[in-house]
């Protein structure tokens, strides 16, 4: 563990200052240069902290100071007792921390505030206080080509009786294509769907210290950069391709494609600073996370709905269409029912969209870092039986007293608001999936404990 070399104190990374500041006696020092010797483990590539596995959901986080972490970030739970010392090998790089936790709230409050329909839970001055610092594992490659390529093209040439003639071409130059930073995070607990909507600028990224670190926590890999390899190969060689493509001289013969073998690649590991919040459910079943890039800011979250102010905002609409019907609309009796049908299958559609994109988040099915950790089949929450058979009722019955050709108005008012009420006992179903979608099931729902709100 570093300490304050002048003092003994605790040491911390000032995000705004860009120092690390001693808390006992205020000394300030360059985190680039070395502060004092560290504890060594080992070869001098090794680096040494405390890590605290949470005995509720299993996550571990790595401190590097002599502050005791009192709560999960991916959980919540109040206690992370269980705790180990543990040697990793040092990154190569580290992006440091460029926005405070101060400046993360309000991001956060900002974007909260825009949102009518979100839990008033979710602004609470309380929960929001639990922002945590955390620099993320990465890995970084590099790829590069550098010789000579070949392209085919075809070019149209002349037109002679029923046979139109192109002209062959082999063009052929030197490349020199290098890509880097294409990063990918390597912690099975931080979604893809996360990192990739919030990207760092790596020219922005440093040699690793671990000056850096302290006043903050670091997540432990957990997933191979080989799943990704692949995947930073098709960005690369895609981009080639558009620029390759794009040329005036390469256009000018025809060439339709373009391809490039990297024949260099490079793996490095690069910490990278996140602000994560894991905001519980009042039920205690659910988390939904905020996560703010400590570097540009961006904030990434998926806000649940109030089931309350749901149905408030619906009935006020609902009133306000009702009044401007029936004050310059009048729509007769058969009408009404085709309408009450028309909305039956749009709900019968959206329930069935929705369950598949329930099913996709449930399986992780295009998660590649959990995928890889997490070999056990996942339980798929199939389309509800009941209500898919709401849904289909709500749907035939405007239809068959229209078929039936029934003279009383009252048959085909019946029947609109027994479909209309069919439909709306499906919206808290299909608000349920919805917010199923943006949040995370707990992994310790039989376990005792881990309740936020206590």
């Amino acid at each position: 563990m570093i300490k304050c070399p002048n003092c003994g104190g605790v040491l911390n990374y000032n995000v705004k200052e860009k120092q690390v500041k001693c808390e006992h006696c205020g000394s300030s020092f360059d985190p680039k240069e070395k502060i004092a010797p560290t504890k060594k483990a080992g070869e001098s590539n090794d680096l040494e902290g405390k890590v605290y596995t949470c005995s509720q959901c299993g996550a571990s986080l790595m401190n590097f100071d002599e502050t005791a972490i009192t709560f999960c970030s991916y959980c919540g739970s109040q206690a992370m007792i269980e705790s180990k010392m543990m040697v990793q090998t040092k990154p190569d790089y580290i992006i440091p921390f460029s926005k405070t936790k101060e400046e993360c709230i309000e991001i956060f409050k900002r974007k909260v505030n825009k949102s009518l329909f979100v839990p008033n839970y979710m602004k609470s001055d309380l929960v929001l206080q639990k922002f945590r610092g955390i620099y993320m594992p990465y890995c970084i490659y590099k790829l590069s080509y550098s010789g000579p390529k070949k392209e085919k093209g075809s070019k149209y040439s002349h037109r002679s009786g029923d046979y139109q003639y192109y002209d062959d071409y082999t063009i052929e130059f030197d490349v020199d294509a290098k890509y880097e930073g294409l990063s990918y995070d390597l912690s099975s607990k931080l979604y893809d769907r996360y990192s990739r909507a919030i990207p760092f600028d790596d020219k922005e990224k440093e040699e690793f210290n671990p000056n850096y670190l302290l006043g903050f926590y670091a997540d432990t890999k957990d997933v191979s950069g080989d799943i990704y390899l692949n995947e930073a190969i098709i960005t690369a060689v895609d981009d080639y391709s558009d620029k390759l493509l794009s040329m005036k001289e390469v256009r000018k013969y025809g060439c339709s494609s373009g391809y490039i073998d990297f024949k260099d690649v490079e793996q490095k590991v690069g910490m990278y600073p996140l602000y994560f919040l894991a905001i519980r459910s009042k039920d205690q079943k659910n988390v939904n996370y905020a996560i703010v890039n400590g570097q540009t800011g961006e904030l990434v979250t998926e806000l649940p709905v109030s089931y309350s102010k749901y149905i408030v905002a619906s009935l006020i609409i609902a009133a306000i269409i009702f009044v401007l019907i029936n004050s310059g609309l009048v729509l007769n009796p058969k009408e009404v029912c085709a309408i009450a049908s028309g909305f039956a299958i749009i709900g019968l559609i959206i329930n069935i969209i929705q369950n598949g994109k329930l099913k996709n988040r449930e399986t992780h099915a295009d998660d590649k870092g959990i995928k890889s950790v997490k070999k056990d089949k996942d339980k798929i929450k199939r389309f509800s039986a009941v209500t898919f058979l709401i849904l289909v009722l709500a749907v035939v019955i405007p239809l068959v007293v229209l078929a039936s050709g029934l003279v009383r108005d009252i048959y085909y008012y019946a029947s609109a608001l027994i479909s209309l009420g069919l439909l709306l006992i499906t919206f808290y179903g299909l608000l349920k999936k919805h917010n199923e979608l943006l949040s995370t099931k707990l992994p310790q729902l039989e376990k005792r404990g881990g309740d936020e709100s206590e």
